[in-house]
């Protein structure tokens, strides 16, 4: 029996979506936003988003004089480009409905898959926490970075935690012994989760997890003593809107050469590691406190996140001094340390719900309608993102093209609330 084109188009996205909605592993796990599409059009498809402030605590009676401003920091969350599945075929391939059907399976699974992926190497580059450990019981691996996470006092507003196949050989015994695996439903194992509240984390398992590469330490000096601080957003006196980055500290470097994007390393005064401290009572938690290289900038200066802000800086006022997260200044002549030592290494992910954000786009799907020859479907995902099938015909060449697509762009929100652990 004949095929018309608008049902192949229908059965195409109806087994497109229903496979990535399948296979939507870090998406659910993440936070979703869609601002309004003409905002974004008018924004250049990009929008500044205020993050948590924060507040100093003032000790007396009197406090004249003492009161302070508020600080609203920033940071810009893009919507990328669409990703796409994009064929062209003759009328004779459009006579067996299986055919599509296998096509669009395949589809949905590679888009699911790529978001997948660009999710966690987001992570992976832009994440400041790493632990490196040769734990061999999953829950002693896992409770790492509940540790590092709990003292930095963050924000818990459901973590999770992607383990790699590999060191899933390592850690399932034992994480298969846990109470918090029994009794799962099977549709969530599906997804790839292995467990609940393991260590204050779900637990899943994903085979899209990336590498981190690395290598000897470059073993670099500071140049100069750093002083930062938070920044918000201003209007300049002709009007300009100034937004700032909170996210991110440029640091002046005798050397860049031996660093890349992706690298995490610790500062260190005379071989004293700079601490991480607590947000909320800044008590020094005695661990270093991570960072994560963002950009190479030139030969001697490395972009960083997040930006440190010291408890100790003099030249900072009581409200800056409330954004601290680290215990002292950067100094002149203070060691960069690489963290990620190995060649090459499969990376864990652990994140906070809040930490990423996956924006999605859409587009005047019914203006497509209006174009001589084309046709377009579109449908909202179980996971909020829309999918989009535009497709028209050539009477010349009796050909049949198809245009399947989503629209979203990835942004690290809080960079220290995420991060990578690698096993060794």
């Amino acid at each position: 029996m004949a095929v018309t084109t608008g049902k192949v188009a229908e059965v195409m996205l109806e087994k497109a979506i229903e496979t990535y909605e399948s296979q939507q592993d870090l998406l659910p796990l993440v936070t979703l936003e869609e601002p309004p599409s003409g905002a974004l059009q008018n924004a250049g498809n990009w929008i500044w988003r205020p993050v948590q402030q924060h507040a100093p605590v003032i000790v007396g009676w009197d406090l004249s004089d003492e009161e302070t401003g508020i600080i609203e920091e920033t940071y810009p969350a893009v919507l990328g480009t669409p990703t796409n599945d994009f064929v062209k075929v003759r009328a004779d391939d459009m006579r067996d409905m299986r055919f599509w059907e296998r096509r669009a399976v395949q589809s949905g699974r590679r888009q699911a898959s790529y978001l997948n992926t660009a999710i966690a190497t987001a992570i992976m580059n832009q994440g400041s926490l790493f632990y490196r450990s040769n734990a061999t019981s999953g829950y002693d691996f896992v409770s790492q970075a509940q540790a590092i996470m709990n003292e930095r006092q963050g924000l818990d507003n459901g973590r999770s935690y992607n383990i790699n196949d590999r060191d899933m050989l390592t850690f399932g015994s034992d994480l298969a012994a846990r109470q918090t695996l029994q009794g799962r439903p099977a549709e969530t194992w599906a997804n790839g989760q292995i467990g609940r509240n393991v260590a204050g984390f779900d637990l899943y398992t994903g085979s899209f997890l990336p590498n981190l590469d690395g290598g000897a330490d470059p073993a670099t000096t500071v140049t100069g003593d750093h002083t930062f601080g938070p920044e918000a957003g201003s209007i300049s006196i002709t009007g300009v809107v100034t937004n700032v980055d909170y996210r991110v500290a440029s640091i002046i470097v005798a050397d860049s050469s031996g660093y890349t994007v992706g690298d995490k390393i610790y500062f260190a005064n005379a071989a004293v590691p700079v601490y991480a401290i607590g947000l909320d009572d800044k008590t020094n938690t005695g661990q270093a406190m991570t960072f994560t290289v963002v950009e190479v900038t030139d030969a001697t200066h490395i972009k960083v996140y997040p930006k440190p802000i010291a408890v100790n800086d003099a030249n900072l006022s009581v409200l800056e001094q409330a954004y601290a997260n680290i215990n002292t200044q950067i100094l002149n002549a203070a060691t960069v340390n690489r963290l990620n030592i190995d060649a090459s290494n499969k990376v864990n992910l652990f994140f906070d719900k809040v930490a990423i954000e996956v924006m999605g786009g859409q587009i005047p799907a019914e203006l497509f309608k209006t174009y001589d020859g084309m046709k377009v479907i579109s449908e909202s995902m179980k996971n909020g993102l829309s999918m989009y099938m535009v497709y028209d015909g050539d009477i010349a060449t009796l050909t049949f093209r198809y245009r399947l697509f989503t629209w979203y762009g990835i942004t690290v929100a809080n960079p220290s609330q995420c991060g990578v652990a690698v096993s060794y």
